[in-house]
């Protein structure tokens, strides 16, 4: 008798909602790369699942690109792509600009007598979104509850909803199932270092949707390396932390791996770590290439940012000691809190022109479920109708406080293209240039 089948589904792929950003910016140079290197990302959070899978299922691994048409995707779901065996359960990961088009294709492949199941951020923060789209919703932690999920699928006791309680310890993480990925080693790796964030930030989710601010534990960390490292010799690594140096471990085990392994590697953290030289060259000397920094909005200090709350000039300030200790950062900017009027879109444009980051991410104010963000624009009435697919980061999907919905979206359009335009991309690469040559020379002189 032929193994039950699971397979596993990724909701990937950048999402924006207006054509006309698209034509103006996402296109240009310096967005392209960006989204280019997400989309290169493998999904971390099924590969660990898939670790926890008893022998006695088949798994298989789907990946949606966000833009093939939704009954192609069932279809192949159905059809499998390495074996025709039609999966009993498909388990599927979507974040919240992707999990209408999850749904959607969770209803056809349910019309197929298969059980869909949904887990992630999405299905934490909003389960009764999902409820009516899946036959089973799984908030929190996987690793503490998939298994019993299956077990229950073979004994014919499946409930709808399993919660996780947020006791799972990283200790316990399993090895990604890189091998799902098929022969080719993705261009760039994922490893989490630490789940959560000690901050509460208002515009965040992860912070607390998932439980405590948990690390993972330096063995875990080096075997997870170590296994990467046997499929690609320097890789490139993405730490899929939500603040990696926010907690008080020590810090040196990690990066002492990542530096023995030869890594490459990007991560986010806040302007907080300016102010320890001594882990800030021993993060450079480990191989990191680039740190993204949340300088968050120049118009509005989020509630809950706790001790990473400081003023414009002390960030700018940290930006500098960072990149002069070999690092690029990635500036992180949020457009339309309130407060924010066309005036301080174009200072803000003013300022990018001259701006001493190597890198800028530009993200509009977006109120995810489960943030307190959301519960407060929900009770002021200031969401806009439509579903989730517009939560994108690119779409404004709330009515502003000193403007109309659709002038904030033109003037973000507008500041995307000024600052992605070639000549201000130019600039940054020159400043990129400029921090890898002192690297080098750091290094030599190291």
């Amino acid at each position: 008798m032929p193994k039950p089948k699971l397979t596993l589904v990724s909701m990937s792929g950048l999402r924006v909602g207006h054509e006309e950003l698209l034509q103006r910016g996402l296109k240009l140079p310096g967005l392209a790369r960006r989204a280019s290197a997400l989309s290169q990302l493998p999904p971390l959070g099924l590969l660990t699942i898939a670790g926890l899978v008893p022998e006695t299922w088949d798994i298989e691994l789907v990946l949606d690109d966000g833009a093939t048409d939704e009954r192609e995707v069932a279809e192949r779901i159905l059809l499998g792509t390495s074996s025709p065996v039609q999966p009993a359960v498909v388990a599927f990961s979507a974040l919240t600009p992707s999990a209408d088009r999850a749904a959607r294709i969770s209803e056809f492949v349910r019309r197929h007598n298969v059980t869909t199941v949904i887990g992630g951020l999405h299905a934490t923060a909003a389960p009764e979104h999902c409820r009516p789209h899946f036959d089973v919703v799984v908030q929190g932690d996987g690793e503490s509850t998939f298994a019993k999920l299956l077990a229950d699928v073979t004994e014919g006791r499946l409930a709808r909803s399993y919660q996780a309680d947020g006791s799972f310890s990283l200790a316990d993480s399993p090895l990604p199932r890189w091998d799902l990925l098929g022969e080719h080693s993705p261009p760039r790796y994922t490893i989490q270092s630490m789940r959560g964030c000690p901050w509460a930030c208002s515009f965040c989710a992860a912070s607390r949707m998932l439980g405590p601010a948990r690390v993972k534990p330096d063995e875990r960390f080096e075997a997870e390396m170590g296994a990467i490292s046997s499929q690609k010799s320097r890789p490139w690594i993405e730490l899929a932390d939500d603040n990696t140096f926010a907690s008080g471990r020590d810090h040196g085990p990690m990066l002492e791996s990542l530096r023995r392994h030869g890594a490459r590697w990007f991560t986010e953290s806040d302007w907080r770590i300016a102010n320890q030289p001594q882990l800030l060259s021993h993060i450079a000397e480990s191989g990191c290439r680039q740190i993204l920094i949340g300088l968050e909005s120049n118009v509005f200090r989020y509630p809950g940012m706790g001790a990473k709350n400081a003023d414009w000039q002390r960030m700018l300030e940290a930006v500098d000691a960072i990149q002069e200790a070999g690092i690029v950062v990635n500036g992180c900017l949020i457009v339309g809190a309130d407060g924010e009027t066309p005036e301080s879109i174009e200072r803000l444009g003013d300022f990018l022109e001259e701006a001493p980051m190597g890198e800028i991410q530009l993200t509009l104010q977006t109120p995810f479920p489960g943030t307190s963000l959301y519960a407060s624009l929900l009770r002021s009435q200031r969401l806009l109708p439509g579903d989730f697919s517009r939560y994108t980061l690119f779409d404004v999907v709330y009515q502003p406080d000193q403007m109309t919905a659709e002038q904030l979206q033109s003037e973000f359009n507008e500041l995307v293209g000024r600052v992605f335009r070639p000549e201000a991309q130019a600039r940054r690469d020159t400043i990129q240039k400029r921090i890898r040559s002192s690297r080098r020379t750091l290094g030599n002189q190291a």
